[in-house]
């Protein structure tokens, strides 16, 4: 195949994979906790010299790009004030953990959180929320929930115009090493992937607050048209290859 046709087809099929991370990213700007994903780009010449075999290309280092997978980044959201008891918004680094049906503890900053009908903290697809001595449960007969800046969670229980509080269990809030080495699982849940997780120091808990995604729409759509444009563009490139490479039978055949 001839060099420029397969760069520029190469090209357009890492576009089209950009063009679905972001596509994903819009459609999760206004999901709680969502991290932004970006793609990572590497060329046929880089791939080749990471698995060793640089020698086995001529000095032109011949053509085409690659993706090397996707990433997403941990910067924080922006938060927003909804009173909600069980929205827990964290500010500064750190992670939840709840624990999935199949009994993993994963992490995430979507703290939309409800209880279900065992009193338990979970979060909207019925996962338990972790606290320091396992889920939380948060006793029937509570007035009101209480969630200091530390994770502490208790409850309120109003009798005879006295306000009794009782501190049930603390959130666990987690950090990882490396952010960048954990499996997603979507991009609101991780799976620390065999690291060890150590309490976090600095983050703080925001009660009746929500953390965005930490996703820009409006650069997103202009990371959209960008893509479009250089996909266009390898299109047309390909075209033109295939129809040098045409001509140039034709001479071949005499024609």
């Amino acid at each position: 195949m001839p060099k420029g046709v397969y760069a520029a087809a190469s090209a357009m099929w890492v576009e089209s994979r950009a063009l679905d991370i972001t596509a994903r990213n819009i459609a999760h700007t206004l999901t709680p906790g969502y991290r932004k994903e970006v793609m990572q780009r590497t060329s046929f010449v880089e791939e080749l010299a990471n698995q060793g075999r640089g020698r086995a290309i001529k000095q032109d280092g011949g053509a085409g790009v690659l993706t090397n997978g996707s990433r997403f980044l941990f910067t924080e959201g922006a938060r927003e004030t909804t009173g909600a008891p069980l929205d827990l918004g964290l500010a500064g680094e750190g992670f939840y953990q709840v624990r999935s049906p199949d009994g993993k503890d994963l992490l995430t900053r979507a703290a939309h959180f409800t209880t279900d009908k065992q009193g338990r903290i979970v979060n909207p697809d019925g996962w338990p929320v972790i606290g320091q001595g396992g889920p939380i449960t948060v006793p029937p007969d509570a007035d009101r929930i209480l969630v200091d800046q530390d994770g502490r969670v208790s409850y309120e229980v109003i009798q005879d115009g006295l306000r009794n509080e009782t501190v049930i269990d603390q959130l666990r809030i987690v950090t990882v090493e490396r952010n960048d080495r954990m499996q997603a699982v979507n991009g609101q849940y991780f799976d620390p992937a065999g690291q060890p997780v150590r309490d976090a120091t600095s983050a703080q808990v925001r009660q009746g607050t929500l953390e965005k995604a930490n996703i820009e729409p409006v650069q997103e759509l202009v990371d959209l048209i960008a893509i479009q444009r250089r996909y266009d563009a390898a299109q047309k490139a390909l075209r033109e290859q295939s129809q040098a490479g045409s001509g140039f039978s034709d001479i071949l055949r005499g024609g």
